[in-house]
């Protein structure tokens, strides 16, 4: 069986469906959260819906029970109680049988990394490596989906304001990731591999606005702003404190070029290419892009 955990997220139901389209039997995919219900929108009776809480190792030692592979998707929990909740995991893994886990990491993941949520990334990575267990690490670039759900807001005002200068970014959807992380669960030869899921390009900013504007047919700006600037927009959006900081020093990192590598891993995998800026816009706003 493979279990994906958390499944309530857009990249656990997305993983979910991905194993489902790619022929694995519904009656060996355990969908896992903390609040099972709402999973039942995936349409299918033979799937087995199981509670389970990264900050309740009981919870995930019985939802994990006759599970062979273990998709481990992160919580936005701050970077210090998610060490706490990945140390649950794998022990209750561990205590379950689980034969092999999956972790979803991110490119971010060097002990010089300026992303505050690096830290957590590289414990992760250790223990799962170093439990004892069979693994997979799949690093992933930045999401392109965001950018689709800002886009609206970046017409209005023409301008695509972010504290950043030279970064280029690797921007991966969601869709994809999902599609990648089912197709390395169902494969028996990743064990002990580290793959980067990435899009086919690393784009500089300007170059996202030009996305932008194509996708939405509206002239779209990037302005380079400063990091408080950045933080007042942020604040009138009602962003917490705590998830603006997060995002701060995630753009440090991509000035850093940390999410700049590109791979052809998710081809590799899945037998299509990742999406580009411009095909995942259009797809994301329900219209193909402007001509």
């Amino acid at each position: 069986m493979i279990c994906v955990m958390a499944a309530s997220g857009e990249v656990g139901k997305g993983t979910v469906a991905a194993l489902l389209a790619q022929g694995v039997d519904p009656a060996s995919i355990v969908a896992a959260a903390r609040n099972p219900e709402p999973l039942n929108t995936l349409n299918t009776e033979a799937l087995n819906f199981r509670r389970a809480d990264y900050r309740d190792e009981a919870s995930m030692r019985t939802a994990f029970r006759g599970v062979e592979t273990l998709i481990l998707i992160p919580t936005k929990t701050p970077a210090a109680p998610r060490c706490n909740e990945h140390a649950n995991a794998l022990a209750a893994a561990r205590a379950a049988g689980v034969k092999r886990v999956v972790f979803l990491s991110i490119q971010a993941a060097t002990p010089a990394s300026l992303f505050d949520v690096a830290p957590f990334i590289l414990f992760a990575e250790c223990a799962t490596r170093q439990s004892g267990l069979r693994w997979t690490l799949a690093r992933m670039s930045l999401y392109t989906d965001p950018i689709a759900e800002w886009a609206p807001e970046l017409a209005r005002t023409e301008r695509l304001p972010y504290p950043l200068r030279d970064a280029r970014i690797a921007y991966v959807s969601r869709r994809d990731v999902s599609q990648a992380l089912a197709a390395i669960a169902r494969s028996d030869n990743l064990n002990g591999e580290i793959l980067e899921l990435t899009g086919p390009a690393a784009l500089s900013i300007p170059e996202l606005a030009q996305a932008v504007s194509k996708a939405t047919g509206s002239t779209v700006l990037f302005q380079s702003i400063g990091e408080e600037e950045y933080r007042e927009i942020c604040r009138k959006d009602n962003l917490p404190d705590e998830i603006v900081d997060i995002l701060v020093t995630m753009y440090r990192a991509a000035e850093a070029q940390e999410f700049s590598r590109v791979t052809k891993d998710i081809l590799a995998l899945t037998g299509k290419a990742s999406e580009s800026m411009p095909d995942a816009l259009a797809r994301l706003l329900g219209h193909q892009s402007q001509p």
